[in-house]
């Protein structure tokens, strides 16, 4: 017959993950020995500290999702234990059990104000201790699912956010330039092209989404087939013409190659908008964008974006990419800028097998370059 306890550790483990781990805390060997044979059987994974102090180290290394603590203990006893596992974010919401002999219940009220979630009376039985550990463990497993959740959902809200920007503003500036009569370029039928692609490209992003949301999928996938580099770069090349033009800009795409890559062309759509349109932002009026494809590291194709604006300086190219930091230097235009743009795009290629770097130019400006796989010859 199935040990009903070891099936319940089985059942923590698919929702951890992995087997779940109980850091036990007791300064007397005989009751570590006792609780992690019992612990062990049952399938729990445990750490084993026979002091305080030792207890801190391990769960710095390692943090448990569960602690039984002794409450009296020589040198640092259980409570100032737990208020050190509670400050240090890696273990504030890892539950704590106290274990107390009978003469200490008069501590409970302090245990349980120190952030214990419950206690067990030494001596224990097993099964006590099994289901214990085990409701603690089922709802501390519960709460970190919904805080990934939950992060993942804004995430997923941030991303969307920005991933609509692009071709709404396209869409925007476009019919702007169309509604004070369409004089001169682009032409009317040209601004009529850029709002049907940009339209094409919002309703697409949003479907995407919501086939993925329907899957179960919160945050996006990445398809990994031969793209084709030159229909990406004319697609964003032209859906950005407006904002090139209002600007006074010059945008030349230089293809040196016309290798495919491996990667997913929704995905390299949304990294190439990110990276023209912030060459665009920072670009002086009248200055030149330039969008080259060529050969790169041995086995990969590279794709940079150049312009002449004011480029980076080194104290801050160290957080370029990090989410939601804004450069002292400011656009030229006084564009909006969400500090989220180059943080995506270095993430999509990072997961499309990619890397993506920054580099100052000679003279002044910028370079934003990504290799990614070459796809084989045919495909």
């Amino acid at each position: 017959m199935q040990d009903p306890a070891a099936r319940d550790t089985r059942s923590l483990a698919m929702l951890a993950g992995r087997a779940p781990s109980v850091l036990v805390v007791d300064d007397q060997e005989p009751n570590l020995r006792l609780i992690s044979t019992v612990l062990r059987q049952a399938g729990h994974a445990t750490l084993l500290a026979g002091s305080g102090e030792r207890a801190l180290e391990l769960a710095a290394q390692t943090p448990p999702d569960l602690v039984l603590l002794d409450m009296m203990m020589p040198g640092m006893d259980g409570f100032a234990v737990l208020r050190a596992l509670k400050e240090a974010p890696a273990t504030a919401h890892v539950p704590a059990i106290f274990l107390t002999a009978a003469s200490e219940r008069e501590h409970l009220i302090r245990a349980f104000e120190a952030g214990a979630v419950d206690y067990l009376t030494k001596p224990f039985v097993a099964e006590e201790l099994l289901a214990r550990v085990r409701n603690h463990l089922e709802l501390k497993l519960v709460r970190d699912h919904l805080r990934r959740v939950a992060h993942e959902r804004e995430e997923l809200a941030a991303i969307v956010a920005h991933d609509l920007k692009n071709p709404l503003s396209s869409i925007h500036f476009s019919a702007q330039l169309l509604q004070r009569g369409g004089e001169g370029p682009p032409s009317p039928e040209k601004l009529v092209r850029i709002i049907m692609t940009s339209t094409e490209d919002a309703l697409a992003f949003i479907r995407r989404y919501l086939e993925r949301r329907a899957e179960g999928e919160l945050l996006r996938s990445f398809q990994s087939e031969p793209v084709d580099l030159r229909a990406v770069i004319e697609r964003c090349a032209g859906r950005a013409d407006v904002q090139v033009q209002a600007k006074l800009l010059r945008l030349e795409v230089e293809i040196q190659t016309e290798a495919r890559a491996l990667g997913d062309a929704d995905a390299l759509l949304q990294v190439l908008d990110n990276l023209i349109s912030n060459a665009i932002k920072f670009s002086p009026p009248d200055g030149e964008i330039r969008i080259v494809v060529g050969r790169g590291s041995p086995g990969t194709v590279r794709v940079a974006v150049l312009d002449r604006g004011p480029g980076v300086s080194a104290d801050e190219q160290k957080n370029l990419f990090r989410r939601y930091v804004r450069l002292a230097t400011q656009p030229t235009g006084n564009e909006p800028s969400s500090g989220l743009g180059l943080a995506l795009a270095k993430q999509d290629i990072a997961h499309m097998g990619g890397e993506l770097w920054y580099e100052s130019r000679a003279g002044g400006g910028s370079m934003f370059a990504f290799e990614l796989p070459l796809a084989a010859p045919g495909t």
